[in-house]
C-alpha cells in the first residue's frame, strides 16, 4: 500500500513552521489533507482542489479575512495540482486572486492545468537531489520565481534563486552547511525548513525589486505599495 510519511495534514508539515510564519507574515493556517491516491493524474487532482474550494468557500474566505485579505497557499508534491485547482475556483468563480503560491517539489508539474491569472506570484522549489521517482515531473508552465536546491558534495548545499522572466544573469545563490540524505531528500519542508524559507524570502525580495524597477514613474510610491502588499501584512 502506498503511504506518505508523515501523514498529510498538520503532522505532514513537521514542527518547524515558525520560519514559514515569519516569511509569510501569516499565522492563521489551514491544513488540508487532500487524501490523494497513489495513482492519479494532475488534472484529477486539479479538479479535486476546485471542488474542495467550492465546498469550503466560506471557511477559506473567513481565513483570508483573518490574514488581512492575503490569500497564500503552500503545497508539496502532488498537492501542487490540488492547490492550482483551489486558486482556479476562487479566480474563475469569485474573482479572487491568490496573492502567493509556494510549490515545493511538485509532482508531474508539466501536466498540471493552470489558470494563468489566478495567482499573482508562483514560487517553484525543486531539488536536484530528489528521489528518482520524483525527478520526472517537468516544469510548471506559469511560474514567477524558481528555487533549485543542489547538494554540492562538499558539505554545502546551494540554493539557486532566479526570476523566471528576469535576466539570465540575475540569479542569486545562498549556501548552507549540510548534506542531503536520500530518505529525506523529498521532504525539504520538514528537514530543511530554515534554508528553504530563507531562499523563499530572498526570492520574494528579488521579485519585489523587479516589480518596482518595471515602473518608470513614482518609483518610491510603487515601492511602498508593493512592500505593503507582499511583506507588511
Amino acid at each position: 500500500m502506498f503511504k506518505i510519511t508523515p501523514r498529510p495534514g498538520r503532522a505532514y508539515w513537521g514542527e518547524n513552521l515558525s520560519a514559514a510564519g515569519y516569511v509569510l507574515k501569516d499565522w492563521h493556517w489551514i491544513f488540508v489533507d487532500p487524501e490523494i491516491k497513489a495513482i492519479t493524474s494532475p488534472s484529477a487532482r486539479f479538479k479535486e482542489g476546485y471542488i474542495f474550494a467550492q465546498e469550503n468557500e466560506n471557511i477559506i474566505r473567513n481565513n483570508i479575512m483573518l490574514c488581512g485579505n492575503m490569500f497564500q497557499i503552500v503545497a508539496h508534491g502532488q498537492g501542487v495540482a490540488f492547490a492550482e485547482g483551489v486558486s482556479a475556483f476562487f479566480f474563475e468563480e469569485k474573482g479572487i486572486i491568490t496573492d502567493l503560491s509556494i510549490y515545493l517539489q511538485g509532482t508531474n508539474m508539466a501536466a498540471i492545468p493552470q489558470s494563468r491569472r489566478a495567482v499573482d506570484c508562483r514560487i517553484v522549489c525543486t531539488s536536484s537531489n530528489d528521489l528518482p521517482i520524483y525527478k520526472r515531473k517537468g516544469s510548471l508552465r506559469f511560474k514567477d520565481i524558481s528555487i533549485i536546491e543542489n547538494d554540492l558534495g562538499n558539505g554545502f548545499c546551494r540554493y539557486s534563486i532566479s526570476l523566471v522572466n528576469g535576466s539570465a544573469n540575475n540569479m542569486s545563490h545562498l549556501y548552507f552547511r549540510f548534506s542531503l540524505k536520500d530518505k529525506s531528500a523529498h521532504f525539504m519542508h520538514i528537514s530543511r525548513s530554515f534554508p528553504l524559507w530563507s531562499s523563499v524570502e530572498h526570492g520574494l525580495g528579488m521579485y519585489i525589486e523587479n516589480e518596482v524597477d518595471s515602473y518608470s514613474n513614482n518609483v518610491a510610491d510603487v515601492r511602498n505599495v508593493i512592500l505593503e502588499k507582499h511583506i507588511m501584512n
